[in-house]
């Protein structure tokens, strides 16, 4: 019995508890947040307007919600919208790219992918806005590796959680994404070899 819309759930019901996990625990795991996966999965294993409406319907929905439970504005952020939806639309063409191979070692190497993507496209926009950095690559290193020094984390920590976090909603997904495909049966593998 096939479920076409099981997938669509699975993704958004891993996609709220990682968004509620980070939200909740934003001091202890700072950008712990599945997103560049989202996209990422979504255009491989889903077809049609599902694709491309799923994740970015989430997205709509989980970053002005996940911003007011860290005590944010979620009208205020501006710019960093634009830059951080121009990054996981990155993600999305990324995986198209991968959809005949998506095997679960591509899948798992693309995700960690994803995370390094906008993990440095987010970074280089702050590097190029932000009047603190030195316009040089020692600003820009500090920018994706220790950020400013009145920063209270260094930027490599948001990039271990958000690899942490995309690694296991990659994993956690094809687990479930296998768990829901039907077994073959002998008499389907005969037909599928005729």
């Amino acid at each position: 019995m096939q479920r076409p819309w099981l997938p669509a759930l699975v993704l958004l019901c891993l996609l709220i508890g990682f968004r509620t996990l980070g939200a909740a625990f934003s001091h202890e795991l700072p950008n712990f947040q599945p997103l560049p996966a989202l996209f990422f999965c979504s255009v491989i294993f889903l077809r049609g307007r599902g694709a491309w409406a799923i994740p970015v319907g989430a997205w709509m929905i989980s970053s002005p919600l996940a911003s007011w439970l860290q005590g944010y504005n979620p009208i205020e952020a501006g710019g960093g919208i634009i830059v951080a939806f121009i990054a996981l639309l990155a993600s999305s063409f990324m995986g198209l790219s991968l959809r005949r191979k998506a095997s679960p070692a591509v899948v798992l190497t693309g995700g960690l992918a994803m995370a390094l993507v906008f993990h440095f496209v987010t970074n280089v926009a702050v590097w190029l806005a932000d009047p603190l950095y030195a316009k040089s690559l020692t600003g820009l290193w500090q920018a994706l590796w220790s950020g400013r020094p009145s920063d209270p984390m260094p930027t490599w920590i948001f990039f271990r959680n958000l690899a942490a976090a995309n690694v296991l909603f990659t994993a956690l997904f094809l687990l479930a994404r296998h768990s829901w495909s039907p077994a073959a049966t002998p008499s389907t593998v005969v037909a599928r070899t005729r």
